[in-house]
């Protein structure tokens, strides 16, 4: 029988994110946005609670969720860096080229 420690429990809730060249790791414990701003990346924001989504990142692959529903409007392939949770590896790109450089 295995027991996993809280330490085995953490690492299982690291996740890569992916942005052009570049490589982040970020965990399940906060939304992304954040994180990537402590990676430094610059993302365009206003409200940080899901009301405006200026934040809009497009996701090209992996899947995040919501703690809450975002009252902002989701488009299809893209999240809300402000609100969401990397749930497995993700790659994001940004509209302009400029931050995967």
């Amino acid at each position: 029988m295995t027991t996993l420690t809280s330490s085995s429990r953490d690492q299982d809730k690291v996740h890569r994110v992916l942005l052009g060249k570049k490589q982040f790791l970020v965990t399940e414990d906060e939304p992304l946005l954040p994180q990537l701003e402590r990676a430094g990346l610059h993302i365009e924001y206003q409200c940080r609670e899901g009301y405006c989504s200026s934040c809009s990142i497009r996701l090209l692959w992996g899947h995040v969720d919501y703690p809450f529903e975002p009252l902002a409007w989701v488009q299809s392939g893209f999240l809300l860096a402000c609100c969401a949770i990397v749930k497995t590896d993700i790659e994001i790109a940004f509209f302009s080229d400029d931050s995967a450089e």
